[in-house]
């Protein structure tokens, strides 16, 4: 629908009408962790941070494009939620055992609908292992498909994973 914008804070926020209106159609789907939400360099005359520094933002935003009502949500904090109902529920699938990090992306499969792939990055805090993981079920279950020891060095950090739109099981990291 080609009238429907959507935008993240640690809300989803939708338009209906091209961006005159907005609603909030989430909870906070972030960790709302205080703690993160203030500039790392205290409270100086000048403070020299980008923003990045500050915590608990929905990163990533996918809605299906051949399931209706069907969005995915991955936030900088590492909590991830999926909701099959246009915004009525959302139920968290942050997959079991992701560190807390910047999940900076999610690939909804082109060959099945309750198929994604997502890619956590933790560079920031010293740790440049690779993250990308794949569910099959919605994330329901989750499985890590980069860890080191695949193909991937342990110590390249992934920004980006993505599966091949025609050959199924192929996957691209960036």
């Amino acid at each position: 629908n080609s009238n429907v914008v959507y935008h993240a804070s640690q809300y989803v926020h939708r338009s209906m009408d091209k961006g005159k209106t907005w609603e909030v159609i989430s909870p906070d789907l972030t960790r709302n962790d205080p703690s993160k939400q203030d500039y790392s360099g205290g409270t100086g005359v000048s403070r020299d941070n980008t923003g990045v520094e500050v915590y608990n933002t929905i990163f990533a935003l996918e809605e299906s494009a051949t399931v209706p009502g069907l969005i995915w949500t991955g936030a900088d904090d590492g909590r991830m939620h999926i909701t099959r109902d246009n915004g009525k529920t959302w139920t968290e699938i942050t997959p079991a055992g992701m560190p807390e990090g910047t999940l900076n992306m999610i690939d909804l499969s082109a060959h099945d609908p309750g198929r994604a792939l997502v890619a956590l990055y933790r560079y920031r805090q010293n740790d440049f292992q690779p993250y990308a993981y794949l569910t099959n079920d919605y994330g329901k279950t989750w499985k890590r498909i980069a860890d080191g020891a695949n193909g991937i060095p342990k110590d390249h950090f992934v920004r980006v994973v993505r599966e091949d739109p025609t050959r199924k099981g192929l996957f691209y990291a960036g």
